[in-house]
């Protein structure tokens, strides 16, 4: 006997595939290079890239704070 594995697709699944398409079209948008000044310092590089890194940011402080993950009860 075979099984056989159901394959659906949910709204987050559609919401994400959204997001994804959205953001690679604002990425490829941003090809040019860009300058970034902090403290002081001048940095230069692609947009996409300072974008990615701030994504790359906002990922990792957000795995910090994890407030809208179920409490255990």
């Amino acid at each position: 006997m075979s099984e056989q594995s159901s394959f659906k697709v949910t709204p987050k699944m559609i919401i994400a595939l959204l997001f994804i398409a959205i953001g690679a079209v604002f990425i490829f948008s941003n090809s040019g290079d860009a300058t970034m000044h902090f403290f002081g310092v001048a940095m230069t590089m692609p947009g996409w890239l300072w974008v990615l890194l701030l994504l790359a940011i906002g990922v990792i402080i957000g795995s910090f704070f994890p407030w809208f993950q179920k409490r255990k009860k």
